[in-house]
């Protein structure tokens, strides 16, 4: 049985028309919760999936990042300065 993972992608791309397509694929596994950075629910096989789309479009003026988020922690807002966290978690990296 497969669980479902909570994953934020982050992206920085300066093209418009390779960021537009970025987005797109993301707008499919999750959701905007900032201009360039989505949450998203995901199964093994969806993750798998995702990272697929995203290194067939070969981008080139950037980069997208996904982080797999801990069950365990505990999810802090405050404001408009975010406490530094260390990633101790596994990142994906397609540029």
């Amino acid at each position: 049985m497969s669980v479902d993972c909570e994953y934020v992608a982050a992206y920085d791309i300066s093209n418009d028309h390779e960021r537009r397509k970025v987005e797109k694929i993301l707008k499919g596994f999750g959701f905007r919760i900032q201009k360039s950075v989505f949450e998203c629910r995901m199964k093994k096989g969806d993750q798998e999936q995702l990272l697929a789309k995203l290194d067939k479009l070969g981008i080139k003026t950037g980069f997208v990042k996904l982080y797999r988020l801990d069950p365990q922690s505990k999810q802090i807002e405050v404001g408009a300065e975010q406490p530094e966290k260390v990633d101790a978690e596994a990142a994906y990296v397609v540029s």
